[in-house]
Formats: C-alpha cells, sequence, structure tokens
C-alpha cells in the first residue's frame, strides 16, 4: 500500500493520536464522527488509522479529496464532503496548535477576511460599473484556509508551501491566486484600500514537484532530432516501404539472395504492425526524453547530445529508472512504482527502438539486463489489476453505491436543472452546464462504459475526412454510437445503445444545454459531443480527427464536479469496473457477457474479475442489493 512507504515517520502525530485528542478534550460529537470516517475514506479499517499522518498537507492532498459517498447518504453530497472536510480540517489545526506545530489563528484571517470582504462588496458585471469581475475572491478563500501567515506577509516560501501541498485542482485556485494578486497589486492606484493588505510582490508559480520535468522534443538539438526521426522511421517501416526498397535494390542490378536476406534481417522477428503509427512515435519520443531527463539538467542543457544509439547507456537507464521510483515514493498522488506500467512502457518502446530501428545487439542487450535489475517495477498493464479489485471491494462494502452508479444520470441531470433554474451569475451557469454534460457522460457509461479515450471522441457531426459516430435512431428515446475497430485500442469494433431516461438527458445535453454551454465559453464550433478547444492527443491513422474535442485536464475536472455529487469516487475508465462487477452481480460467472460488453476478451474479464475480490465481491453486491434496491436488477438487464 502507498500508505506503507510515505508514512513511516514515527515522529510524527498519527491520525489514531488526533482521534483520541479529539474525544478527550471534548470535540464536537460530529467533528469526531468526521474524523472516524476518514478510514473508511481511505478504505482502511479503523485499525489501520495509525497507517495515515495527521498532517495537513497529507489531508488536502488525500483525505480532502477522497470519495465521500461510502459515508454519507446526503443529497447532496458535494456540500457534505465540504462540510465534513471543514470540521476535520479545523480540529486537526487545533491539535497540531496543541503540539507546538505553526497554524493559522485569528489574526492570520483577519487580514484575509478584510480583503476578501472589499473584493465581495465590489464584484459584478465590470461594464455596469462594479470594479471586479464575480468570483475574483474565491482564490483567497482557499489561501485563507491554508496559509500560516497573513495576507500582507505572505511571501514565495509560503507560497511554494502552499502548492506542494496542494491537489492538482487547488493548484488551479493557487495559479490564478497569484494571478489575482498581480492584477490587485498593479491597480493599488484605483482600490487604494487594498494597498496595505496585499502582499509586497507577485508571486512565481512553481514546478510540480511530483511531475516530471517536461522536455519538448522542438527544444532539443536538430541533428539528434534528424537521428532520432530516422531511427523511429527504421522501427516503424511498413511492409509497403520494404517492398518499394527491394524494387529498387533490384532496379540497381543487387542479387535477388542479398535483397530477399536484407528484407528479412530487416523484418526480424516483429510479431504485429503498430496500427496507430501517430501514438507509437508519440511513445517513442517519451521514452527517449525520459531517458534524457535525468542525464542532462536544465542548466547544462543538451551539450554534448550526439545520436540515439549513444543515448541508451545503462548509466541512463538506471537514472531514469531510479528517478522514476523516487517520484512515485515521494508522492501520496502517484501510483506505486510497483503497480503502474510506466516502466513496462519505456522499456517495451526502447526494446522495440533498439531490435527494429537501431537493430544493434549491444543495445538490446544493454535495456534488457537493466529491465532485469528492475523486474519488480515493470509490471505489464495486463497484470495491473488493483484497479479492478478495489472497485469490486468498494461496491461490496457499501452497495448503495452501486445504486448511485445506476442511476448517476438521471441524479446528475435533476441536479444540473435545479442548478439552471436558480443560477444568477454566469459562473453558476456554467457550472450547471457542466454538470449537465457530466450527467450525458454517464448515461453512455451506464448503457455501455466505453474507454475514456473514445467516450470524449464522440462525434455528433461528420468533417472532411472523418465520420460521425452518433446517431439518434429515435428523438430522445434511442441514440446509437458506433466505433469501428481502429478507434478502439484492442481492435474491437464497439456500438453502444442509449435508451429511456438516460436517452432522454443525453438528448437534452446534445440538442440544448451542448449549445448553451459552447456560448457561454465562446467556442465557435466542434463536431464532438463534449466539444471544447483542443487537439486530440493521438490521432488515428486513418481517420482525420477535428480538433474542437475537451483537453484532459478539462476532462478530468468536468469529471470530478460530477463526481463530487456522487460521491463515487470513480474515475471514467473506473466505471468500466464498476458496470462489470454489476453485471457480474447478475449474472454471477458470466465472463463473456463482460468480456463482451467491455470489448474485452474473455482472458481480460477473469483475470480482472475472476478471483475472490471479483466474482464474490459480485455475490455479496447481489444480496445487499436485493435487500436495499429490489428493482435495481431489472434496470441492469435491460441496459446488457
Amino acid at each position: 500500500m502507498k500508505h506503507d512507504r510515505i508514512l513511516s515517520n514515527a515522529g510524527s502525530p498519527m491520525f489514531p493520536d488526533f482521534l483520541d485528542w479529539a474525544k478527550e478534550t471534548g470535540e464536537n460529537r460530529d467533528t469526531v464522527y468526521e474524523i472516524e470516517k476518514v478510514a473508511t475514506r481511505l478504505d482502511l479499517t479503523q485499525e489501520e488509522l495509525d497507517l495515515v499522518p495527521a498532517d495537513l498537507g497529507y489531508f488536502e492532498k488525500v483525505i480532502a479529496v477522497s470519495a465521500y459517498g461510502a459515508v454519507s447518504r446526503s443529497k447532496d453530497l458535494d456540500t457534505a464532503r465540504k462540510r465534513g472536510n471543514s470540521r476535520v480540517r479545523s480540529a486537526l489545526q487545533r491539535f497540531l496548535a496543541v503540539r507546538g506545530h505553526e497554524t493559522p489563528d485569528v489574526g492570520v484571517r483577519a487580514s484575509y477576511d478584510k480583503a476578501i470582504q472589499f473584493i465581495m462588496e465590489n464584484e459584478g458585471f465590470v461594464d455596469s460599473g462594479a470594479l471586479f469581475t464575480t468570483s475574483t475572491h474565491r482564490p483567497l478563500l482557499l489561501v485563507r484556509a491554508r496559509a500560516r501567515v497573513g495576507l500582507p506577509d505572505l511571501d514565495q516560501g509560503e507560497f511554494d508551501r502552499l502548492w506542494h501541498d496542494a491537489t492538482p485542482d487547488s493548484r488551479k485556485s493557487l495559479r490564478k491566486f497569484a494571478q489575482r494578486i498581480a492584477e490587485l497589486r498593479r491597480g493599488h492606484n484605483s482600490w487604494p484600500e487594498l494597498a496595505d493588505l496585499l502582499p509586497p510582490l507577485d508571486f512565481v508559480v512553481p514546478v510540480a514537484s511530483d511531475r516530471a520535468r517536461r522536455i519538448k522534443w522542438k527544444s532539443l538539438p536538430a541533428s539528434f532530432r534528424a537521428d532520432a526521426v530516422e531511427v523511429f522511421r527504421q522501427t516503424l517501416r511498413q511492409p509497403a516501404d520494404l517492398k518499394a526498397w527491394a524494387k529498387e535494390q533490384q532496379r540497381l542490378g543487387r542479387p535477388a539472395v542479398e535483397v530477399d536476406a536484407e528484407v528479412a534481417a530487416r523484418r526480424g522477428k516483429k510479431k504485429k504492425l503498430p496500427k496507430n503509427l501517430e501514438s507509437a512515435l508519440a511513445g517513442y519520443r517519451q521514452s527517449t526524453t525520459w531517458l534524457l531527463r535525468e542525464s542532462y539538467s536544465p542548466d547544462t542543457g543538451f551539450a554534448g547530445l550526439g545520436t540515439l544509439r549513444e543515448l541508451i547507456t545503462t548509466d541512463a537507464l538506471e537514472a531514469a529508472c531510479d528517478a522514476q521510483i523516487a517520484r512515485s515514493a515521494a508522492s501520496p498522488t502517484l501510483k506505486d512504482a510497483d503497480k503502474s506500467s510506466v516502466l513496462w512502457s519505456r522499456f517495451t518502446n526502447l526494446t522495440t527502438i533498439a531490435r527494429h530501428g537501431l537493430r544493434d545487439p549491444e543495445v538490446l542487450a544493454r535495456i534488457s539486463l537493466v529491465r532485469m535489475f528492475y523486474a519488480d517495477y515493470v509490471l505489464s498493464p495486463i497484470e495491473m489489476t488493483a484497479d479492478a479489485e478495489a472497485i469490486c471491494n468498494r461496491l461490496r462494502k457499501a452497495p448503495h453505491l452501486a445504486a448511485a452508479f445506476v442511476n448517476a444520470p438521471s441524479r446528475l441531470g435533476v441536479i444540473s436543472t435545479e442548478a439552471l433554474q436558480t443560477a444568477t451569475t454566469t459562473f453558476a451557469q456554467e457550472r450547471a452546464l457542466r454538470l449537465a454534460a457530466c450527467a450525458a457522460a454517464y448515461a453512455v457509461q451506464v448503457s455501455r462504459a466505453l474507454r475514456p479515450a473514445n467516450l470524449f471522441m464522440i462525434r455528433r457531426k461528420a468533417t472532411d475526412g472523418c465520420p460521425r459516430n452518433l446517431t439518434w435512431i429515435v428523438d430522445g428515446q434511442h441514440a446509437e454510437i458506433k466505433f469501428v475497430g481502429g478507434e478502439v485500442k484492442n481492435g474491437q469494433a464497439v456500438t453502444v445503445n442509449v435508451h429511456g431516461e438516460d436517452a432522454r438527458i443525453l438528448w437534452e445535453w446534445d440538442r440544448v444545454h451542448r449549445t448553451d454551454l459552447m456560448q457561454l465559453r465562446g467556442i465557435p464550433s466542434s463536431p464532438y459531443l463534449f466539444p471544447g478547444t483542443a487537439a486530440p492527443r493521438l490521432r488515428k491513422s486513418f481517420l482525420n480527427l477535428p480538433s474542437g474535442c475537451m483537453s484532459v485536464a478539462s476532462i478530468m475536472e468536468l469529471w470530478d464536479l460530477g463526481d463530487r455529487q456522487l460521491g463515487l469516487g470513480l474515475s471514467p475508465h473506473q466505471c468500466r469496473h464498476a458496470l462489470a462487477t454489476l453485471m457480474l452481480a447478475v449474472r454471477p460467472g458470466d465472463f463473456a457477457s463482460v468480456a463482451s460488453v467491455l470489448a474485452n476478451t474473455d482472458q481480460v474479464a477473469r483475470r480482472h474479475y475472476g478471483k475472490d475480490s471479483g466474482e464474490a465481491a459480485a455475490v455479496a453486491v447481489r444480496e445487499s442489493l436485493l435487500a436495499q434496491h429490489p428493482d435495481i436488477f431489472a434496470r441492469m438487464n435491460r441496459r446488457t
């Protein structure tokens, strides 16, 4: 477990110490209850709470963002989670203050309160005379809750600490906070009331500490890129290329026996060619920059960088592996290094390059040896069943979550409708429309859970060289979504049929709310069901995929907004595990149906869901659901 590796500081207070203190000092009963819920939120037993540090940074990064649906059945889970987090956070600050740790005091908050109050009183429509646009104050709320110093005393060091302890979502607020402070400081003549309340300097947003330094391919020396591109071209050589080369060699008069032998050598023992050349090329580039990252520092640049062959050394490979493992160990949000497929992906790409591009036995042997050295961390994606097991266990322990998953589209649809009716600001209207988008995405996922790359590439309109794949068989009642084999990860064609209430929700998004969101966000046009301004990350070689889709960051932000209302703690991909578990609850042991619905093989379905943690969990889910929701299986049978 991640907890075992990062929470072993014996000198730091742990959550049992915090819980005991809360009970002994007479903390509010609701606060004690929220502290006791932390174990369940992290899928731990009460006895395992000694693995969790009583640390504000860890609380914000791991506990505060954990799923809340397993510990609450509130109709407004987002508000309930915020209220529960606030109680635990405030008590944790008091606990740490008693133990001599620095925590915010009333005076610290007061300095933020004055600035926030002034900004809120002057927010609105600037065209109508307001000093600030709506929600200008919001980033200051997060800093007020977590800073240890007052707003006028906030410096770069404290900002860096807040950034280090923040979640990705909170870092967006901190980035906005830095922008707001810069804007407010520049306008001090216009708003003299704020002049003495602001920090003396602007803030520099630091690079995320748990993410690798990004190296842009275009920043590499031109000579190195040219060499690498030629190696990649040889690696991806297609049968047509070999045919053309062989014909050319024969035309030049070379003996057929020589040409045939060289063709055999170039073809090697490659079992299959990549179906998406752009995706394969992106993987080769990523593996190359992964090696470069630890071999060359940003200070020295890429001086002395020669060829790709010279780059692949034993030292470079070991340094890259050590850095990858260290990043995982240092971060509570990244996967354990021995439960991630990153090293498998890197070694697979480098092996392919060495075997078919460089055709160098020495380089191939180096890669093979280093791969053996780090074998414990080279995990193939087909071995990664931890996600599936975690979802199965969560549904077994809290079967009401299964009902929440099945009813997610209608639940989000109701919430978004109510939010649209009461929205009085542009911010509130946009939030409600994004909830409607998430409801539509769930309408597809509970019908036939797609891989995220397919879900958010649904096209409602054809473009040049790219057909649409959403068709309304009956308006508002039956939608059909088709993906040809080349669009799907494993090459299987997939058809999704959305019926009934889910179809109505999808129709309302497609024909009403989608246009409203595009107008609100200034998106001129998009062929995608979920529109944006980004270009697809990995284009399909046989499809001319257009721009206008949502970026990965926007997708995750959208999904997180919906999940906060549901409390499921599921990512778009994890919906596949949830649907598989429920299908096995309806028909225990029917792995063929699971494989068919998820567009997988029977072997994959059995590996993920055929263990005790899968099939046994499904049986337990069935029994619990029948007791609590007698009609749920009738709904599930209609879906599958």
